[in-house]
């Protein structure tokens, strides 16, 4: 069957309202299309206005910034809208659908509500009188993810003036406390700026709940501590003049709250400021922990001490509680939330398989490339990288090596499409994660839309001005990998002694990741669905590839500790050291260099999240299996 791409004419996009509801008639088109036809050839059109009717959403994006950062970022892309037309029938993906089948993607019905965490940036100002206030946000209900994000959305949407979120946390999956006969929790943290006073915001939380479908109120039979779809608490509010209906007391003096805001103490019937059972709460403070960062710290009014501080202390007396074999419980597991409601989980490495369906990618070009056997070759491929272990497959339709000639979008789309589909269509690989390994947002769409779950771009979104907004719009999870350049010139792009502290490739490269993180959370992209990438071999020497795998930890550290894919997977500075020429023969150098990478001085539960790009699974998965063992033994 012949299909055509079309190219819709450019949209100012907000990314903050890049799921709106004129995108929703299109999505039983998309049900009858998506996953059961066949695509096997596209071509780019220009889309006119007869084509298919648009419904324009222009917002601009306003300048801000994070406190974590020298420079103010500014974003004003155009977002390009993709449509899939089948030829000579009714069925059709427009623009407008491809933007709202997040719900979809996610297994869920599709809803009206914006989709994304809105990280729209704007600087405080004394004359709006914003404040920065901390939110929990937990489920365990439903799709836990999405009940979150539709919460968070709503939150901001039905007050657009007055509120905004400015950044989040991590994701824990959490067992629960109190009631334990119940789901586990999905929890967060997210830090928004609001004008409005603490129990206007309150009020705001509770109408949200209940549209959700959380059972409050005074004729509420839930049970206290129980299950719920959502739950959003005040944590923190920071200090400033409030309505006469609060009473509040500070620990600092008005100077103090200007220079250094502190969140007000405060006790009503309604509401009371600091959470008051926060500080027992590790599903709590681990996500505030996440929102200090390196250079800045959140404290509690009362008792004075850091989130990390809090932290700390109730681990420790967890620690005196209980025995070794039961402190896992008490322990929030890191998760990466995907399409219809899967979770990665980091409480292990996590191994992506790589196929390429390329016919010059520098190990493995040619071999699953150009006609229907070589298809069939791929799909087998794939069946058996997961038999092999891995957690993810990651399909790319253009070589990335130096040296490598740009591809055109048309020829990408061709390469990775139907791979995509005929992995969805086969049983055994129907819920494998899928990323896919493009530059191009267009490519990006295509993908999601067809099957794939995640978006892993090489040029950490600087070669498509779309990406970012793109992946936006799919609130799906981004890979942002550190280059310079592009694959014919990065390898002239290796000195790193000329940064702007002179602080060698480790800190150069974590600067410069770290200013692609905030502009992807600038552009509707949260930090919970962002994974960062060095980029090892890309605009690397042999010294600065071997100083990243030395230096693991610190570059955890200074990116925020993040999770991190390493993909040393036979590289050429490994084919340096040990002087096989062929890539193929590079495994065991491979698995030397995964080891490295994954070290951290903390369990997998508690520290560091992995995930290891490699061509070889069967033999880097035992090595990986065996180390964390190790790591994490009594």
């Amino acid at each position: 069957m012949a299909y055509s791409l079309a190219l819709a004419s450019r949209l100012h996009f907000s990314p903050l309202s890049n799921l709106a509801d004129a995108c929703m008639r299109r999505s039983s088109s998309l049900r009858r299309c998506r996953g059961r036809d066949h695509i096997r050839s596209f071509r780019i059109v220009t889309c006119t206005g007869a084509d298919v009717s648009l419904r324009k959403n222009i917002a601009r994006f306003k300048k801000g910034a994070f406190n974590n950062f020298h420079s103010s970022l500014k974003m004003d892309t155009a977002l390009a809208s993709c449509q899939i037309v089948r030829r000579q029938s009714s069925y059709l993906i427009s623009s407008s659908t491809s933007t709202l089948t997040v719900r979809e993607l996610r297994g869920g019905e599709i809803s009206p509500r914006n989709n994304t965490t809105s990280s729209k940036l704007t600087h405080m100002t004394e004359e709006q009188s914003w404040r920065r206030a901390y939110l929990a946000a937990g489920s365990n209900l439903g799709d836990r993810y999405q009940n979150i994000a539709d919460a968070l959305a709503a939150l901001t949407s039905n007050n657009p003036s007055t509120i905004r979120v400015t950044r989040t946390s991590y994701l824990r999956i959490t067992a629960p406390m109190y009631v334990t006969d119940q789901p586990e929790f999905l929890n967060g943290a997210v830090e928004v700026e609001t004008t409005l006073s603490p129990l206007e915001l309150l009020r705001s939380i509770k109408r949200i709940e209940a549209e959700l479908g959380r059972d409050i109120g005074p004729n509420s039979t839930a049970i206290r501590f129980g299950p719920r779809p959502v739950d959003l608490d005040i944590l923190l509010f920071d200090e400033h003049k409030t309505n006469n209906s609060i009473t509040t007391t500070s620990r600092n003096t008005p100077e103090d709250n200007y220079s250094t805001p502190k969140s007000l103490i405060m006790q009503t019937e309604e509401l009371e400021i600091p959470h008051p059972r926060m500080s027992e709460r590790e599903f709590v403070l681990s996500p505030m922990a996440d929102l200090e960062g390196a250079n800045r710290n959140i404290t509690h009014p009362i008792s004075n001490k850091t989130m990390s501080g809090l932290l700390s202390s109730l681990r420790n007396r967890n620690n005196d509680n209980v025995t070794r074999s039961n402190s896992a419980d008490l322990t929030a597991v890191r998760v990466l939330p995907m399409p219809r409601g899967r979770m990665l989980h980091f409480n292990k490495t996590i191994i992506m398989g790589i196929l390429n369906v390329t016919p010059d990618s520098f190990s493995d070009g040619g071999k699953y490339y150009s006609d229907s056997s070589a298809e069939a070759a791929a799909l087998h491929h794939a069946m058996q990288l997961v038999r092999d272990g891995a957690d993810i497959i990651d399909i790319g339709g253009e070589s990335t090596r130096p040296g490598a000639e740009e591809v055109d979008a048309q020829e990408e789309l061709d390469r990775v499409i139907p791979i995509i589909q005929r992995i969805r269509k086969e049983e055994e690989l129907f819920n494998i994660p899928i990323s896919i390994d493009t530059r191009n947002a267009i490519v990006a769409r295509a993908a999601i839309l067809a099957g794939a779950d995640i978006v892993n771009d090489v040029s950490g979104g600087t070669h498509d001005p779309e990406m970012f907004t793109t992946v936006a719009s799919l609130s799906v999870p981004m890979i942002i990998m550190h280059m310079r350049g592009n694959p014919k010139t990065m390898q002239s792009m290796t000195d790193y002694s000329d940064g702007e502290d002179n602080g060698g490739v480790v800190s150069v490269v974590a600067r410069e990741l770290m200013r692609r993180s905030v502009a992807a959370e600038a552009a509707g992209i949260p930090r919970w669905l962002q994974i960062l990438d060095p980029g090892i071999g890309f605009a690397k020497d042999l010294h600065g590839n071997l100083s990243l795998l030395r230096n693991v930890n610190t570059l955890r550290r200074y990116c925020d500790n993040l999770p991190i894919l390493f993909g040393p997977s036979r590289k050429g500075f490994i084919g340096k050291i040990t002087g096989e020429t062929k890539p193929e023969e590079r495994d065991y150098g491979t698995i030397a260099a995964c080891l490295a990478s994954i070290q951290s001085g903390d369990s997998a539960i508690n520290g560091a999240c992995n995930i290891l790009r490699v061509h070889n699974v069967k033999a880097v998965k035992q090595a990986v299996s065996v180390f964390d063992a190790i790591r994490n033994a009594d």
